[in-house]
């Protein structure tokens, strides 16, 4: 149950630290307020943060990508500038998040920070080199996305505020494509799987392939990135794409639940992964970039 004392609203990001620390008790940061409407925590003020400032979209000279944690779902499916950065990849898995009016509410930061193992943007961010900046009361300090969750509900925030993540504009020339399987279209996850691909000299490179809902944090399969390094893509790759797909199942950690199986999610990883390896050397043969289902 909600037993609130003070609602307070943040006017900067630094601001909003400060104002979470001033106590007295527990506070929470809130942007759209979707998840904390489902599961009210216990706390004793919250600190909006929907004034801070960090619900801007940005490009940057060089071409990078920002994208600030206060923008709605809805934002990043729209946004000539989410859009059209690596094929739309990130618009299309902002697309598929929930419904419409969930969508309409919901942040980036807050599907991050709620740190879900299935939560839906990690792994399309993850295969872009995301990089999260995070606001303390002084500084800003900056870690890869792909070490912001330590465990399930867990991050490295502690009590200071992410601001947004950024995208590197070699991340927006690759192909990427991303995919998650549910029981229906607004259910949890029961497995992520994105993929991107670049190319130098007509062979595979900067391979990321990204996992959800399938270990305890979203993660990078290494391994099954390797495999693929380096692979002339214009030859017959199937038995590499099918050797890389069930590396990846292998480097996965899924839990046995009501939703699913253990053995189920992962071979439907080795599944995902690799149709999804597939369709984007298709996209490399065609010159294209992908993002799509």
């Amino acid at each position: 149950m909600w037993d609130l004392k003070e609602y307070r609203y943040a006017s900067s990001p630094e601001d909003a630290v400060a104002l979470l620390r001033k106590g007295p008790g527990r506070g929470m940061f809130i942007a759209g307020g979707t998840d904390l409407l489902l599961f009210p925590p216990a706390c004793d003020f919250v600190v909006d943060v929907s004034r801070a400032g960090i619900d801007r979209l940005a490009a940057t000279p060089d071409g990078d990508l920002f994208l600030g944690a206060a923008a709605t779902l809805h934002t990043l499916t729209t946004d000539p500038l989410v859009t059209g950065f690596a094929g739309g990849a990130v618009s299309h898995a902002a697309a598929h998040c929930g419904n419409r009016p969930v969508r309409s509410t919901a942040t980036l930061g807050g599907n991050l920070c709620n740190a879900l193992p299935s939560a839906d943007m990690a792994p399309v961010l993850i295969a872009l080199d995301a990089t999260c900046y995070i606001a303390d009361v002084d500084n800003q300090e900056s870690i890869p996305l792909v070490d912001f969750f330590t465990g399930p509900r867990r991050t490295v925030l502690g009590d200071r505020l992410l601001v947004g993540v950024a995208l590197p504009a070699e991340a927006g020339r690759r192909v990427c494509r991303s995919r998650k399987l549910t029981r229906s279209a607004e259910d949890i996850s029961l497995v992520q799987v994105a993929v991107a691909l670049g190319m130098e000299g007509g062979r595979l490179d900067q391979v990321r392939i990204a996992l959800g809902a399938v270990a305890p944090v979203p993660l990078r399969a290494g391994l099954a990135e390797t495999a693929l390094t380096d692979l002339d893509y214009h030859s017959d790759c199937t038995a590499a794409v099918a050797d890389a797909a069930e590396i990846a199942a292998g480097e996965c950690d899924p839990i046995s639940d009501h939703r699913a199986s253990a053995e189920y999610r992962r071979d439907m990883v080795r599944v995902l992964t690799g149709r999804l390896i597939a369709e984007c050397l298709d996209d490399l043969r065609r010159g294209g970039n992908g993002g799509a289902a």
